[in-house]
């Protein structure tokens, strides 16, 4: 089964998100259930309030995801998935510095994953032109005209290498 919403990517790599926020898992049973998944777990995790208690959560997560047929990823699948949840937000244009910094933080939470390495030099790219405007040693052809887009292209271009991997 191929469940696709947009926060499934980042809800199956849970076990490889440093604090992951099992408040997520509330937003994610409600997209479930908008796209017509109703099964027992999914009802449960829907109807949690906020501040959810994560044992609990992740419990009925866990029931959730074996009911749909979702394996938890972890290793080199959970950073994918989890990276492929955030650059789609970049590749989309959506709060790209932010975001970069998100992968940024990620990347190094995971040892510096070279999977997502790109994005790590991209992040400190960004954050030179920043602060010199002129001049960053990071990633050759950007400059403070073009980063943003480079970092769009990179994200899209990620997506379509990892796609199905």
């Amino acid at each position: 089964m191929n469940i696709v919403g947009d926060l499934t990517d980042k809800i199956v790599a849970f076990p490889e998100v440093p604090d992951f926020n099992t408040d997520d898992c509330i937003d994610w049973a409600i997209e479930m259930i908008s796209l017509g998944y109703e099964n027992p777990s999914v009802l449960i995790l829907s109807a949690l309030t906020r501040p959810t208690n994560y044992f609990e959560t992740i419990e009925y997560l866990q029931a959730a995801l074996k009911e749909l047929k979702l394996t938890p990823k972890t290793g080199i699948d959970g950073i994918r998935s989890y990276g492929r949840y955030i650059l789609k937000s970049i590749a989309n244009g959506i709060n790209v510095k932010e975001n970069l910094s998100s992968v940024y933080k990620y990347c190094q939470s995971k040892n510096y994953e070279k999977d997502i390495y790109d994005f790590y030099l991209l992040y400190w790219a960004w954050g030179d032109l920043d602060y010199r405007m002129t001049h960053q040693e990071y990633w050759p052809e950007a400059d403070a005209n073009n980063i943003e887009n480079i970092v769009i292209k990179r994200a899209k271009k990620w997506l379509i290498e990892t796609e199905n991997m």
